[in-house]
């Protein structure tokens, strides 16, 4: 019994192993353009390549370390208490606090702590504006759990899987936020 136990030790030091692994993330993202977009070829490319980040560099980069995104849950953002697109774009206090509020509801598809951020975008006439919102800030360490707004991205139908790769690396550039407070 010793021998074995020896063996199977020597056999877990000798073969390289990884029990640790990283975190994916829990998204939303909300669409406040062109309401077809979710049906356009890019999106359903996008879809198809679904969990292949882990090839791209940009999410260790950008993302924090992060592997990518673990569950997408996908919508048409509907703004409340009068808000607008550009009181989003523009960091309006209220309209970001009631996303957090709604990113902190557990369902089925998250932890307990719910999603760790929200994606906002807003294609229109084959360009492209983005933005992240974590779940979470940090005011102490100078953290506001906000990504840019990023402008002007340029996503051609006529070429799915270009547009799926910029659409991809748009989405990981601003996930940053996301990681604040989830110990990730």
């Amino acid at each position: 019994m010793l021998f074995i136990t020896r063996i199977f030790l020597l056999n877990l030091m000798a073969i390289p192993m990884a029990f640790a692994g990283t975190k994916g993330l829990d998204v939303k993202l909300e669409n406040l353009g062109d309401s077809d977009f979710y049906q356009s070829p890019i999106f359903k490319q996008f879809t198809n390549n679904f969990g292949n980040y882990h090839f791209d560099e940009c999410w260790q980069h950008y993302g924090d370390g992060v592997s990518g995104i673990h569950y997408l849950n996908y919508g048409f953002l509907r703004l409340i208490n009068g808000h607008t697109i550009q009181d989003i774009f523009n960091f309006n206090k209220e309209a970001i606090q009631n996303i957090r509020k709604n990113l902190h509801q557990p369902d089925e598809h998250t932890a307990s702590e719910g999603y760790h951020g929200m994606y906002i975008i807003y294609p229109k006439n084959g360009y492209l504006t983005i933005m992240g919102i974590g779940a979470n800030a940090n005011t102490k360490k100078g953290l506001t759990g906000i990504s840019p707004v990023i402008k002007g991205i340029k996503l051609d139908q006529t070429k799915p899987k270009e547009g799926a790769k910029i659409f991809e690396r748009s989405l990981c550039r601003v996930s940053k936020p996301f990681n604040i407070g989830f110990g990730v």
